[in-house]
């Protein structure tokens, strides 16, 4: 009964690695390829921005936001910080995407395509958002920093897109090695 018992076991664990593994190639019916596996986040910015850090990009020196860990459509690990000067807050988040989902998004217009250390870097404006958000490129993952316009401190696109690459380049010197 037992080796009948493993057998079974072996047998279900070998269907799941089939299963696994033909989902993982070739094309689906549509001509569309299979979207490539992205490695699971390890950074988040509420833990990994640690107090030199935030001095230096002028955030204070309050306990950050935790927002609530997302895991679908991608993963995303976020949190809020405020901006000493100009008074405002940024949300710096960990996105488990490639760049060109940002880049490819039609609801953002594009402010400047940039560079930050080794990291191609994106800053867009979102309208619908009411925020600018620099994108900086970690190979299978994204670091975003946004700041919201409309608030008292920074009322325009023009003020926040700026901002946003500030915080971005300010904290560039503490960006781990991957996301």
């Amino acid at each position: 009964m037992r080796a009948r018992q493993e057998r079974s076991r072996t047998g279900a664990v070998a269907a799941v690695a089939a299963v696994s593994l033909l989902a993982g190639c070739g094309n689906p019916p549509d001509g569309e390829p299979v979207a490539e596996s992205i490695p699971r986040l390890t950074f988040h910015p509420c833990d990994g921005i640690g107090p030199d850090a935030r001095v230096a990009a002028g955030i204070d020196g309050k306990v950050p936001v935790r927002f609530e860990d997302r895991e679908e459509p991608y993963q995303d690990w976020a949190c809020s910080f405020r901006l000493d000067d100009p008074y405002s807050s940024v949300v710096v988040s960990s996105a488990g995407k490639l760049l060109s989902k940002s880049e490819n998004d039609k609801r953002l217009t594009l402010v400047e395509d940039t560079q930050i250390g080794e990291h191609r870097t994106l800053v867009h404006d979102f309208p619908g958002g009411l925020q600018c958000v620099a994108s900086v490129d970690f190979d299978n993952a994204v670091l975003e920093i946004m700041v919201m316009y409309k608030r008292v401190g920074v009322e325009t696109a023009d003020q926040a897109c700026p901002l946003a690459l500030k915080v971005a380049q300010d904290l560039s010197p503490w960006f781990p090695e991957h996301l």
